[in-house]
């Protein structure tokens, strides 16, 4: 291969110019020593072709312009993702409701849950766990109407005592006219008094409890939750 080959490879790296070059996204001393590298091991016998140097050195600049994209959706993901956690700070002091199968229990108060049932069941019970996953309490709440319910435990055992403050979880089991299953949503409802950035990811919770964000249901401003609760 003669010097004016190469000289005609070094000028075939302007072409396309305007999608940026190959030799100015490699960088000029890295396309002097690709070309320098690879005339002193190819075979002489041999020689490589000019369109194949072309082709390398496309190769290499799609990976730059590969790498710089990367960079630039980094740049843009920490953005969204900064952008995103100041707009949950919003829930804050919000009440929610999002679907979960705990909550937090005050020792010597009553603690209300929240469910949603698919159908019209005929029978129905309610089983409260401890955090330790044993069962505390439960009770047949007899028949339930299509849509959202209500259960208010008075945070007593089967012996009567209270039971200790912390974080419970509750299932509603259902049965229809014939005996057969009725779908159950357990809900957990309350006032956003936390919010968690540990995981990247903003993880509001309620007394304690973490609700996924894509688990909410509803958010309620503070003058629909007041009417819904005097109501």
């Amino acid at each position: 291969m003669s010097v004016s080959s190469l000289s005609n490879v070094s000028t075939t790296s302007d072409i396309g110019a305007g999608g940026g070059a190959p030799a100015q996204s490699l960088g000029k001393d890295a396309f002097l020593r690709l070309l320098t590298t690879q005339l002193q091991y190819q075979d002489p016998l041999n020689p490589q072709k000019n369109e194949e140097f072309v082709a390398q050195l496309a190769q290499f600049s799609q990976v730059e312009q590969l790498t710089s994209a990367n960079d630039a959706l980094s740049q843009l993901y920490s953005a969204i993702a900064s952008m995103n956690n100041a707009t949950m700070t919003q829930l804050l002091g919000r009440t929610v409701t999002a679907a979960g199968d705990r909550f937090s229990h005050t020792e010597g108060e009553d603690s209300t849950v929240l469910f949603d049932v698919a159908n019209n069941a005929s029978s129905a019970t309610v089983t409260i766990t401890d955090a330790e996953g044993r069962v505390v309490y439960s009770q047949e709440l007899g028949g339930l109407s299509e849509g959202e319910g209500t259960f208010t435990w008075d945070g007593r055992g089967f012996d009567g005592t209270d039971q200790p403050a912390g974080t419970y979880t509750f299932s509603v089991s259902a049965e229809d006219v014939d005996g057969n299953p009725v779908d159950v949503q357990e809900l957990i409802r309350g006032e956003v008094d936390g919010m968690s950035y540990e995981t990247g990811v903003p993880v509001p919770s309620i007394g304690g409890v973490d609700i996924g964000l894509g688990d909410i249901i509803r958010v309620e401003s503070a003058a629909g939750a007041e009417a819904k609760e005097e109501g």
